[in-house]
């Protein structure tokens, strides 16, 4: 839920408790998105550490795959 708030500078009766007042809240709101954010970011970090570890694994074939090749092709002969 996003309250928004706008202060002007005429308004003579906002006082230094009310702004204090609505910092708190904004800040309060602020932390609660950072975790959110952090929870998701938290949460794809091991699906980046199985994604990361398929790729050097593809990686190692292709790399191994002419090798294996060359094998063959000698035990063929």
């Amino acid at each position: 839920m996003v309250t928004e708030v706008t202060v002007n500078m005429e308004d003579e009766e906002l006082k230094t408790k009310d702004v204090l007042f609505l910092l708190q809240k904004h800040e309060s709101e602020c932390n609660l998105r950072y975790k959110a954010i952090n929870e998701k970011l938290e949460s794809q970090a091991a699906t980046l550490e199985k994604l990361d570890q398929r790729m050097w694994f593809i990686g190692i074939l292709v790399v191994a795959a002419p090798f294996g090749m060359l094998l063959v092709e000698r035990m063929m002969q």
